[in-house]
């Protein structure tokens, strides 16, 4: 008897753990969704492509935001600035016009918009607002290509520089103004370079380009003669804080010296990295930041050569000054300028700036291909 209602009773047990398999096989997982078609993470974040046509495309300003471009488009009729989100592909026109667009540079609060147009051989500076609003037109002599640096503490200020042929001498030269944005004015100001960079509201930095290729600093608010703070420095890369000065080894003949300070004029740190010449000039590489004191890239030569001889090859790089350490990313055709996205997650490649790069997951993405 009690053998049998022993069987009975692990047959009871066996026919509900049965049971319970059966009911928990058929019911739907917790967080499955059937029918949902919302994109999996990866997908979120794929680049969304950009129905234009590619004979329109000019170049890529930069980073309007972490997650958005502005990009320079246009043909001989119209130019227009549109900003790209780079994930869900919407595109807004910013600003448009009749004249042709030769220089553009923003602001570092990434708000306001400097542009040089020329239209009937009349060049006109004007600022933008990011919403497409003209706050300033100002007309300007020179009729090509000038270069800005916008003073990055005080949006009032900036550098407005280019070439001038003298031609009773015959000799080039360099103009360089400094424009009061808020009164209007441009002032003459004594500085050998085409490429001043401001370091602070009233202090400058620049190379002498025309006689002992040495570091200079100056203040706009002296009149006496700008100081040389360096004459090994050939050339130099300054974002806000961080300074990065390019000497030439008197070692190694094949290296040059990456000098890392920050805040400006303090640091030791140093990197070394293969040079490059051309016509015996040493060839700049190309850097970036987008934050103040953080990540670092640049565009390495992978070995040392002379552009007469050798077109070379490249690397992108994570340049780690406190380990005074090189990490290579990913493989690049050639030593072009790059942009870095301000949450540090992504990095535009090329002379207009056409490539984006995952820095997560490298790889070189055309982006003439997304705005096809």
């Amino acid at each position: 008897m009690i053998r049998k209602r022993l069987h009975n009773d692990i047959d009871v047990i066996l026919l509900l753990v049965c049971c319970c398999l059966f009911l928990f096989a058929c019911s739907p997982k917790e967080n499955e969704d059937p029918v949902s078609d919302q994109p999996s993470e990866n997908e979120s974040l794929t680049l969304a492509s950009l129905d234009i046509d590619y004979r329109l495309f000019q170049k890529v300003v930069g980073w309007f935001d972490e997650t958005t471009l502005l990009v320079h488009l246009g043909d001989s009729e119209k130019q227009q600035l549109n900003t790209f989100d780079i994930f869900t592909g919407e595109m807004e026109q910013v600003y448009s016009t009749d004249s042709a667009i030769l220089t553009i540079e923003m602001n570092q609060a990434r708000d306001k918009i400097l542009l040089q147009e020329i239209k009937d051989e009349q060049t006109i500076f004007k600022i933008v607002t990011k919403k497409g609003e003209v706050i300033q037109s100002t007309e300007f002599y020179f009729t090509s290509y000038v270069n800005f640096h916008w003073n990055p503490t005080n949006d009032n200020t900036a550098f407005v520089s280019h070439y001038n042929y003298d031609h009773e001498l015959e000799v080039e030269t360099m103009i360089v103004y400094i424009w009061d944005i808020e009164e209007n004015s441009f002032s003459l100001r004594n500085i050998p370079s085409l490429s001043p960079k401001w370091y602070s509201e009233n202090v400058y930095l620049y190379v002498n380009e025309q006689q002992d290729n040495g570091l200079y600093i100056g203040d706009v608010r002296e009149d006496q003669e700008d100081m040389i703070i360096n004459k090994d420095v050939s050339s130099f890369y300054i974002n806000q804080d961080t300074f990065i000065g390019l000497v030439e080894s008197d070692i190694m003949e094949d290296e040059v010296l990456l000098f890392h300070e920050y805040p400006f004029l303090i640091g030791d740190k140093v990197i070394r990295i293969p040079k490059v010449t051309a016509n015996k000039t040493l060839i700049d590489p190309h850097f970036t930041q987008s934050t103040r004191n953080g990540k670092i890239f640049g565009v390495i030569p992978d070995y040392s050569f002379v552009m007469e001889e050798d077109l070379g090859s490249y690397h992108l790089a994570h340049l780690n000054f406190q380990k005074e350490f090189v990490n290579e990313i990913i493989e690049l055709p050639e030593n072009a300028p790059i942009a870095l996205s301000p949450n540090e997650d992504y990095l535009l490649y090329g002379w207009r700036l056409e490539y984006i790069i995952d820095l997560s997951d490298p790889e070189l993405i055309e982006l003439l291909a997304i705005l096809n």
